[in-house]
């Protein structure tokens, strides 16, 4: 199942930094906040688009290489992405700290990793809706193989906290090879499964094929040539679909506009957090321990969102959980600027919202891009929505850097929940102005308009007083 993708994914992307990116920089390259949140956003930049790319390019690879394709693009971006990040341990021992050329290198390394490592999600989001479909279930099942991602996230990030403290972050320089090499192992069993498995699929369908074809033969006394040209059986063709006619899809109604507005928006507060929360956290005396033992209370909090994400999106429904995540993001944050340097602890209390933000966004997004997506277009509809998103990201830490430089945490953190709220607000209202037209639409299908309800009350009432 592609759940042992997530998480073999998930446990190379925390030995090859996580959460712990920023504090990697700040150590191993001498980076400030501000230059930090460049770094992550030029990566982020150039890893939407690239990322898209990848994803479109990796359907077009399935569709030549069936149950292979998408299997060598991961494989091919995860061997690459590990080259690029033992880079910066080359850098370390080449040049010198707070040098401008040395400063550069570094970035120009994240940009490379990004590249690569950008086209995991919307691959992997890939294969797991071409494998539910596959498999007749609803794309909502999706947090259910999710969540073995967000399990690997957490014990990886439990194990590397204390070892990050007793070694430094040189440890990151073996783990990553070593994360490399699990991933790779996986990757090799699900395709080779996958591969058995649609041969078995194949061999049964023909074998009933056949005996449906033997039996109708018999029935009406034609030759199976004959059969053939009568049911006019063809080889399916995938419709083309471009770039441009998918986000026409993506953007058709005022509810979906809204839907993208609020998704860039909250990506915009939550790649902050993401991305520069663990230096806020070391200010507050926070150490790597700790930092880690966060990421697994919020991934407790995440495990049984996505479990019961069909069940939760069929009670709730999407824009709903969509208006949680906002919810729950604001108040995290906000929460944050409250807790007292030496009391880390308490952010404990916060963390549990960090995972209700990610499990809803991220099934609601998924969802969404599934929703518009053609026969055979799953990963480019996920890499095409990851890019505008990701164009959130960008914004979000590029601002947040500096923001956080010259204005403080605090400051940073309020500014973004007033962000989000803006955005929440435009999405609740797009809900709103889509409900309305929707109804004037059946009334005016049914033959009842505003027009006429009005003037059926003028007549009521010029009758009321031609009688009174």
């Amino acid at each position: 199942r592609p759940g042992y993708l997530y998480f073999a994914t998930f446990i190379w992307l925390v030995l090859t930094g996580g959460r712990f990116t920023a504090p990697f920089l700040e150590n191993i390259a001498s980076f400030d906040d501000a230059i930090i949140g460049i770094t992550i956003s030029i990566q982020i930049l150039i890893g939407s688009f690239l990322g898209s790319i990848g994803a479109v390019y990796s359907d077009r690879l399935e569709l030549k290489y069936p149950n292979k394709g998408r299997i060598y693009v991961l494989a091919g971006a995860i061997c690459f992405g590990t080259i690029s990040f033992e880079m910066h341990g080359l850098l370390k021992i080449l040049s010198q700290k707070n040098n401008m050329t040395s400063i550069v290198l570094h970035i120009i390394t994240r940009i490379i990793y990004a590249s690569f490592s950008a086209i995991l999600f919307p691959v992997l989001d890939g294969i797991t809706l071409a494998h539910l479909k596959k498999h007749n279930c609803v794309e909502s099942a999706y947090g259910r193989e999710r969540l073995f991602g967000a399990v690997a996230w957490a014990l990886a990030s439990i194990i590397i906290g204390p070892l990050l403290d007793y070694q430094g972050f040189n440890v990151f320089f073996w783990s990553a090879p070593l994360g490399m090499i699990f991933c790779l192992v996986v990757l090799k069993k699900y395709s080779k499964d996958s591969v058995q498995e649609s041969t078995e699929e194949e061999d049964i369908n023909s074998c009933t094929m056949a005996l449906e074809m033997e039996t109708v033969v018999e029935k009406l006394s034609v030759t199976p040539s004959q059969l053939t040209t009568i049911i006019g059986v063809e080889d399916e063709k995938i419709p083309y679909y471009n770039t441009v006619s998918l986000y026409r899809d993506m953007l058709s109604t005022c509810a979906a506009c809204g839907f993208v507005v609020s998704s860039f928006t909250l990506n915009m507060g939550t790649s902050v957090v993401e991305n520069l929360i663990f230096l806020y956290f070391e200010t507050l005396g926070g150490t790597n321990a700790i930092c880690g033992l966060t990421v697994v209370v919020t991934v407790l909090f995440e495990i049984p969102i996505f479990h019961y994400a069909p069940q939760l999106m069929s009670f709730f429904g999407a824009e709903n959980m969509q208006i949680i995540a906002c919810v729950a993001y604001i108040t995290r944050v906000v929460g944050y600027t409250f807790v007292p340097n030496g009391r880390m602890k308490l952010v404990l209390l916060f963390e549990p919202l960090h995972g209700v933000t990610y499990a809803c966004s991220k099934t609601t997004t998924v969802e969404f891009a599934a929703r518009i997506s053609p026969n055979g277009f799953d990963a480019s509809s996920q890499g095409l929505l990851s890019m505008i998103l990701g164009i959130g990201s960008v914004l979000g830490v590029s601002l947040g850097g500096w923001i956080e430089k010259c204005l403080g945490p605090k400051v940073l953190y309020r500014l973004y929940a007033g962000i989000v709220t803006v955005g929440l607000l435009v999405f609740y209202l797009s809900i709103i102005s889509t409900s309305t037209n929707q109804r004037c639409y059946k009334r005016k299908k049914s033959g009842i308009t505003y027009q006429h309800v009005a003037s059926e009350l003028s007549e009521n009432q010029a009758m009321e007083e031609s009688n009174n």
